[in-house]
């Protein structure tokens, strides 16, 4: 029968996390599958305390049971905080993202230890969705593009998030202002009505974000299918700031807020179902 489990992504920003319904088997090597993400909730990573992370786990399971839970972090000192703490809402020991994982596609990658967890967990959401090949640009702290070809996770590109560019601009300039673009309204979303050119410093300042990044996707997106010689390489776009960046843009992108939690519950089933089969060949 479906389940509920806890799923968490923890960034170097914010940490999000949600309830997954998840399926067991319905038959040999069959699975209901990963169901929507719901509950979804956000706090700031690095002012998480035990009783922040305490009270927003009892907000999300609202005393439900819940079958398991899942853990994936690219900051490595917040990780025994999230694993003691569903441990406690679980009442089991959690599991861990790392690369060592059934995933449900093949890394082709020198070092695969130094992917981040949230990369990981992309490429393994976006296969399941969308099919292979595939391009997951995350819009996070930092802009990250992760290919899938073949089933095989092949690498990517990093460059720095759209936070981190209007937060350095304000901190090596003497008068350019902090701007945070997700509270921003000064810009339409509609690209057709942009102005191009701004009439005030924030503006000016939105308006270099949103057609600087917008060129940056379609110029990484452009090079990657060139790469990959012609097929038909699908684009998915996650992250905080997909959506302000790429909204009714030209691009043939499908923009999934909730791809990484996706992701991150289907590895939990992929290897909560490895281990269930693992025990009943042993005879467990």
């Amino acid at each position: 029968m479906p389940e509920l489990i806890i799923v968490v992504d923890v960034g170097n920003t914010s940490t999000t996390l949600g309830l997954a319904c998840v399926g067991r088997t319905t038959g040999v090597g069959r699975t209901t599958g990963v169901g929507r993400i719901s509950g979804i909730g956000r706090l700031p990573t690095g002012a998480a305390c035990r009783r922040d992370v305490a009270a927003a786990l009892a907000r999300l399971t609202r005393n439900r049971p819940v079958a398991g839970a899942i853990l994936c972090s690219v900051v490595p000192e917040q990780n025994r905080l999230w694993l003691r703490e569903l441990h406690a809402a679980s009442g089991r020991l959690p599991l861990s993202v790392d690369h060592r994982m059934q995933l449900g596609l093949r890394i082709d990658y020198p070092n695969p230890a130094s992917i981040g967890a949230d990369r990981l967990a992309n490429a393994c959401g976006a296969v399941q969705r969308y099919g292979s090949p595939v391009i997951v640009a995350d819009f996070g702290t930092a802009l990250t593009f992760d290919v899938v070809a073949d089933n095989a996770y092949l690498g990517g590109i990093i460059v720095p998030g759209l936070p981190l560019m209007t937060d350095y601009l304000a901190e090596k300039t003497a008068l350019l202002p902090h701007l945070r673009l997700d509270h921003y309204r000064g810009i339409p979303r509609n690209l057709r009505a942009l102005p191009v050119i701004g009439k005030n410093t924030r503006q000016a300042m939105a308006i270099g974000a949103r057609l600087g990044y917008l060129g940056m996707v379609r110029e990484i997106f452009t090079r990657l299918q060139r790469r990959l010689k012609g097929r038909t390489v699908r684009l998915c776009a996650t992250g905080g700031y997909a959506a302000w960046a790429l909204a009714e843009s030209d691009l043939p992108v499908r923009i999934d807020p909730d791809l990484t939690l996706y992701g991150i519950a289907r590895i939990y089933e992929l290897n909560t179902l490895a281990s269930h089969r693992d025990a009943e060949a042993v005879g467990y």
